[in-house]
């Protein structure tokens, strides 16, 4: 597969497929950040997910009428890679076993979409904004507090609350109130994770 993938570089900002435009191509990330998201139709934005390297990602073009239902955003500077649908077709034709990978992708990100809804209907701001801080750290589920705060690379609030479904207004309350707690540090470029063990508490509250 190596062999048959362009990779390209891509400014913030490149958008890299849309809802209802046909799927041609998969696409590979190599560096940089992209996020994938959806529009209400007054244009508010929901981000399901922010995925960073090394991953796939438009690969629901493998399936049904190989039509894009969510936008794919570079959230900063990105190496991208690029195989044509038919070629990805005949490789997994060909090697069950990068079919049996991709479906396993598949999977995980069906399981991240449900916990996504679930948590928008079950929980409260700060519990969701916990998850989404404990996520995009890596912090595995369950693990206690670490002799280095983890960090998280900073995101404006609006990103954050579009991580989460919810406003602006309210992310930058609960993150004010998470800093007051002396859950969280805020620095220059990065969001510590001063108390692990506090924040796996309101997120699985």
């Amino acid at each position: 597969m190596e062999r048959l993938i362009a990779s390209s570089v891509y400014p913030a900002g490149q958008i890299f497929h849309s809802p209802n435009e046909a799927g041609e191509q998969l696409f590979v990330l190599r560096s940089g950040r992209v996020r994938i998201y959806k529009l209400s139709p007054e244009g508010r934005a929901l981000t399901l997910m922010v995925l960073e390297p090394l991953t796939l990602f438009g690969e629901m073009t493998l399936v049904g009428q190989w039509l894009h239902d969510t936008f794919a955003e570079a959230m900063t500077e990105c190496v991208i890679g690029v195989i044509g649908r038919e070629t990805l077709r005949r490789i997994l034709e060909q090697h069950p076993l990068v079919a049996i990978a991709f479906m396993e992708l598949m999977g995980q990100r069906l399981r991240t979409m449900e916990n996504k809804l679930a948590d928008i209907a079950f929980k409260n701001v700060p519990q969701r904004l916990a998850t989404v801080l404990l996520n995009l750290a890596g912090v595995p589920a369950g693990q206690g507090q670490t002799p280095i705060p983890p960090s998280v690379v900073r995101y404006t609030h609006q990103q954050l609350a579009e991580m989460i479904g919810s406003y602006r207004e309210t992310v930058t309350k609960a993150i004010g109130e998470l800093r007051e707690a002396g859950v969280i540090r805020i620095e220059d470029d990065a969001i510590s994770l001063t108390d692990v063990d506090q924040l796996q508490r309101l997120a699985h509250r």
